[in-house]
C-alpha cells in the first residue's frame, strides 16, 4: 500500500517554482536600478511569461488532483 500524500506533498515542487519565478523577478528588478539594467530584462522576462504562469497553473492543477483524489478516497471508505 502507498502512504496517503499530503497536502504538502502535492503542492511542494510548484510552490518551488513559484518562489524561484519570484526570486528571478527580484534580481531582475534589482538590476533595473544599476548600470547594469541592460540585463533586467533576458533574466525577468522568461520568469514571467514562462516559469510564474507554469507554477500557477501546475500549483492549481495540484490542489484540484488532491481535492478529487481525497474525496475518492473519503467515498470508498
Amino acid at each position: 500500500m502507498r502512504p496517503e500524500r499530503g497536502l504538502w506533498q502535492a503542492v511542494r515542487w510548484p510552490l518551488l517554482v513559484i518562489a524561484i519565478a519570484g526570486v528571478v523577478i527580484g534580481i531582475a528588478a534589482m538590476l533595473d536600478r544599476t548600470p547594469s539594467r541592460d540585463w533586467a530584462l533576458p533574466i525577468g522576462a522568461p520568469a514571467l511569461t514562462v516559469l510564474l504562469p507554469l507554477g500557477l497553473i501546475w500549483l492549481v492543477v495540484a490542489v484540484i488532483v488532491y481535492v478529487v483524489r481525497g474525496r475518492g478516497a473519503d467515498s470508498s471508505k
